[in-house]
């Protein structure tokens, strides 16, 4: 199950601070993440199956982030929901504007969450919500339920973003949040949802943490986008890390 941490407008170094890690099929064929070659102001990683994005970035400053809902098997969407990433990313809709007209076409998609921060706001919008949340400053989390579960992993996400937000340099930190749990082996029944639902990292070989990726924007409009790639067997396969200035409008610092 993934999981994904934002901080926004909580700190004047660093207004916006994101940390995740992707669960999915260690099978599914994947890029790490890098410049779009047909979006070039787009940086993140590709499915390569459906070509879809489950977190990515641009030179704007937007950001968007999708995980799935559960869904009977049996569901079938016309559209993958990965194309939401890139949806949001290359347009520039204001995030109210982009997400209140999603609420219209959700069923278009597999049943999602979607995170959308356009530069200046943060939106929410699930799958079967009524409407689109604008869910403001402050620390966030966000999992594969609905916005507000009570999962101990959500738990456990905003608490250790709270603890770097007075950080100098908060990546270090957050990697090792996003690593609790990868020296635990799963248990008989790895689908076991309890035991998904208490750990940050999902060690299996089967479906399980995939990447980690830490992004930290700060005060000058200076990002720092960070990816760590892990085996079926949770080991570091790959580090990635990208810098950039933000292009105009940059982001407001918090209070």
């Amino acid at each position: 199950m993934c999981i994904a941490t934002i901080a926004y407008g909580t700190s004047r170094r660093f207004p916006l601070i994101f940390a995740a890690n992707r669960d999915e099929l260690h099978s599914r064929p994947t890029a790490a993440a890098s410049w779009w070659s047909d979006e070039p102001a787009v940086l993140g990683g590709r499915d390569l199956v459906a070509g879809g994005s489950w977190l990515a970035m641009n030179r704007a400053g937007r950001l968007a982030a999708v995980t799935n809902l559960p869904a009977p098997s049996a569901t079938v969407a016309a559209r993958s929901r990965g194309a939401l990433v890139r949806e949001f990313l290359t347009g520039d809709q204001p995030a109210e504007l982009f997400f209140r007209e999603l609420a219209g076409r959700a069923s278009e998609y597999a049943p999602f969450n979607l995170l959308g921060f356009d530069g200046e706001r943060l939106y929410y919008f699930g799958s079967g919500a009524a409407h689109a949340r604008d869910l403001g400053a402050g620390v966030h989390a966000l999992s594969n339920a609905p916005y507000g579960a009570s999962w101990p992993k959500l738990a456990a996400a905003r608490e250790g973003m709270l603890e770097t937000l007075g950080m100098e340099n908060p990546a270090p930190a957050l990697l090792s949040l996003l690593a609790q749990g990868a020296d635990e082996r799963p248990p008989a029944d790895s689908a076991d949802a309890p035991w998904r639902q208490s750990r940050l990292f999902i060690r299996d070989r089967t479906h399980g943490t995939r990447s980690s990726t830490v992004i930290a924007v700060t005060e000058q409009g200076r990002v720092r986008f960070m990816e760590r790639g892990f085996d079926a067997d949770g080991r570091l396969s790959s580090a990635r890390e990208h810098e950039f200035a933000l292009e105009p409008p940059r982001l407001r610092a918090g209070a």
